[in-house]
């Protein structure tokens, strides 16, 4: 039992803030939950998703048994059975199909470096079948790249050296409150705040300025704007390649071509132009939405090279900004088995590669992720899980994944572990994780679960010694001591060598008649992490359409509509919103059901185009 106290720790969901935590336990509970002080970013507070762990960790929702399917419905069963059950069906598998018949699927339910400690189980029985591509931020880091070879690594304090900060498609009002103090502080000293996208949020709210542009028109909006950069200012005297083709494509983008790409006034295109130009240095921070699109990776790459025809790159205060690049912490060995011979299929064509599988997948297993919500085209992976002989999911509260599977695995959260790292993907901070809570009983830990189940297997125990190699990055000689179980990592420049200018890609054509649908990341959960989903749905989700349309179609607010396509058909309700494009839908992402109107399509990187959607929109009889 843990002794009363407060115990320092690091928030391990897949947000960017990575926010540095302080604990307080009392009879084994966790009864209190702040911000550490001596965090840089985190100042002393946490968002409300982190404080509502003090709720969840004992809530209602919580899986305290495993649960195993048995005529419809789930019934509990004792651990001894359902680890028995997990490695019978996962050796009957690789014994009559070959170790490519078991699924590993992992995604990003927490961010706990030790993580890779459980791909050993899938490695060591030959490779097995995993999921490789983003349903994230891939594209982004793709696009940075292609200017310089390298994403680097930098403090986002450097926006507090900024006169002029664009945001473009990034909230982090809902979504990164810790940059958003760091805003505030810019602003404070004097540095202008505009935003870019698609709709008023409270993001939007807050800043000096304010685009709202129609879905899609982002790279066109930005070939624009480098356009007026080559006008006002000519060829860049930094080295750079490509310049004089990007230069004869771009300059042939009129801002009557911006304007009706957009929506935006002549006045509002105009002022645009002067907030990028008129007071330097410029940082323009990019966000996840606008590059999950076929051609993301091209429109991150063009928003960057407006920063660099701007004069702001390798200047303080200046250039653009997506995600941090790779930290490479872990040892270049960690949790590898030479010689494994693993069959990836594409994460954002999921539930079709696995239908498709030859070998056929007889046995799957589900860590850290619900993929039957989070991926494309999400009636497909239930089809799977409908026809897949065994499938297992680990979770701490029921999902729709889970709800589909033949066993269900109860597992601790990051509070109630210990010794293991998290390394922000937006900031320069490792902090350690220190157990402030004792798990309920019947909860287990993931790796101890995945262990188990490798011994039962009679594979060798290689996850100790691994899980022992985890305390090796601390000494990792581009740390440097923080506070208690905390480092900063050192800054990793970007701007090295020539500025390489894009090739030109076509935008993502409409499709005629339908309606665009824009899946948004929401104030009260982090991606398809929706503790909703753990009860029965008893009203609709809420999607967002223009005032226009409402007008047009004779919507009202509150109306139930049915939004359909060719992958499948979901009910809503409607609340109608000004701000957005007419053509235009929005709903939260990962909410239950979005995405089985999401296309599966793939980038030319294998990643995913989650925007690339579009619906009808039809009464509900």
């Amino acid at each position: 039992m843990l002794t009363d106290g407060n115990y320092l720790s690091v928030c391990a969901y897949d947000c960017p803030d990575s926010c540095g935590m302080v604990a307080t336990c009392k009879d084994g509970l966790l009864v209190k939950l702040e911000g550490r002080e001596d965090n840089p970013y985190t100042r002393g507070f946490i968002c409300h998703k982190g404080r509502r762990w003090v709720r969840d960790l004992r809530g209602q929702d919580r899986l305290t048994s495993p649960l195993a399917r048995r005529n419809g419905k789930f019934i509990q069963i004792g651990w001894d059975e359902a680890l028995d059950m997990t490695t019978q069906a996962i050796q009957s598998a690789v014994l009559h199909h070959g170790h490519q018949s078991f699924l590993f699927y992992e995604g990003a339910g927490n961010l706990l470096m030790g993580n890779e400690i459980q791909h050993l189980l899938p490695l060591m029985l030959g490779g097995g079948t995993m999921a490789t591509g983003s349903l994230c931020g891939a594209e982004g880091k793709i696009g940075l790249a292609r200017s310089y070879g390298t994403v680097g690594r930098y403090q986002p304090l450097a926006a507090l050296e900024s006169k002029s900060i664009l945001l473009w498609g990034r909230n982090p009002a809902e979504n990164s409150v810790h940059f958003l103090a760091i805003l505030q502080d810019a602003l404070r000293q004097g540095a202008r705040l505009g935003t870019i996208d698609v709709r008023a949020t409270p993001t939007t709210a807050a800043s000096d300025c304010t685009w709202i542009v129609r879905p899609g028109s982002d790279l066109m909006l930005a070939l624009y704007l480098c356009h007026e950069a080559i006008v006002l200012l000519g060829e860049p005297q930094a080295a750079h390649q490509g310049y004089d083709a990007f230069r004869e494509a771009c300059l042939l983008v009129s801002a009557e071509d911006a304007q009706e790409a957009t929506g935006l006034s002549a006045e509002a295109l105009h002022a645009l132009v002067s907030f990028t130009a008129d007071q330097p240095p410029l940082s323009i921070w990019t966000g996840v939405g606008l590059q999950r699109t076929r051609w993301g990776a091209n429109l991150i790459h063009t928003i960057d090279t407006l920063g660099f025809l701007m004069g702001n790159h390798g200047i303080p205060g200046g250039g653009v900004w997506f995600e941090q690049g790779s930290d490479e912490l872990l040892p270049y060995d960690f949790a590898t088995v030479p010689g494994a011979q693993t069959r990836f299929v594409p994460r954002p064509n999921l539930g079709a590669s696995l239908l498709e599988a030859d070998p056929s997948i007889e046995a799957a297993m589900f860590v850290r992720g619900n993929p039957a919500s989070q991926c494309p085209d999400a009636g497909k992976v239930l089809n799977f899980l409908e026809q897949c002989p065994f499938s297992v999911c680990l979770d701490w509260h029921m999902s729709v994944t889970a709800r589909a599977c033949t066993l269900v695995l109860p597992t601790t959260v990051f509070l109630e572990r210990g010794d293991d790292y998290v390394m922000s993907y937006f900031h320069d901070l490792l902090q350690k994780t220190n157990k402030a809570a004792e798990p309920p009983e019947g909860a287990r830990d993931e790796v101890d679960i995945v262990r188990d189940i490798a011994l039962r297997l009679g594979l060798p125990d290689r996850f100790t010694a691994e899980k022992a190699r985890l305390v090796d990055v601390e000494n990792d000689p581009r740390l440097t001591p923080a506070g208690p179980g905390m480092w900063r990592l050192k800054d990793a420049p970007r701007i090295q060598g020539a500025f390489h200018f894009p090739s030109l890609v076509p935008d993502v054509p409409a499709e005629s008649g339908m309606l665009r649908l824009i899946t948004v990341h929401v104030r009260d959960y982090i991606n398809g992490i929706d503790p909703g989903q753990a009860r029965a749905r008893v009203l609709p989700p809420v999607a967002s359409v223009s005032t226009k349309l409402a007008r047009e179609r004779c919507l009202i607010e509150g109306q139930k509509v049915t939004l359909h396509n060719a992958l499948g058909s979901l009910d809503v309700r409607i609340h109608l919103d000004k701000s957005i494009a007419a053509q235009t839908i929005v709903l939260p992402q990962g909410v239950e059901g979005v995405n089985l109107l999401v296309a599966p399509g793939l980038t030319p990187d294998g990643n995913s185009c989650i925007n690339d959607s579009w619906v009808l929109l039809e009464p509900t009889l």
